[in-house]
């Protein structure tokens, strides 16, 4: 099941590939919110557990978790994950790009990236 999660996650980076972000501003902004009237790190989130969930692996990474770093065979618990996202955008970007970089050499995802998780 490990393997697929890693399967899954180079599946959702070829996804972005081809594929930009979008996101949608609040015209008032709750209390506390980051740009475009979101908690800080929600459009992080909400774009890896999109990605995940767009090509049918969200199960599985929640299930298995996500390994980190890449070819260690040590797994972070999906929970983990959700909170580096959400609190530190830029390990999210650093995480997102390590990936892309060992699955997909060559493919211009940093853009995607760069937008749902700030460095």
């Amino acid at each position: 099941m490990k393997r697929i999660a890693i399967a899954g996650v180079s599946a959702a980076l070829a996804a972005l590939a081809t594929v930009g972000a979008a996101g949608s501003a609040s015209a008032h902004a709750p209390v506390g919110a980051g740009e475009g009237g979101k908690p800080t790190g929600i459009e992080c989130q909400q774009f890896g557990i999109g990605v995940l969930q767009d090509t049918g692996v969200l199960s599985g990474v929640a299930a298995n978790g996500l390994e980190w770093p890449i070819g260690s065979g040590d797994y972070l618990p999906f929970s983990t994950v959700l909170n580096i996202h959400r609190t530190d955008p830029g390990t999210a970007n650093v995480v997102l790009k390590a990936y892309a970089d060992v699955l997909l050499p060559g493919a211009d995802v940093d853009g995607a990236i760069d937008a749902a998780c700030p460095a």
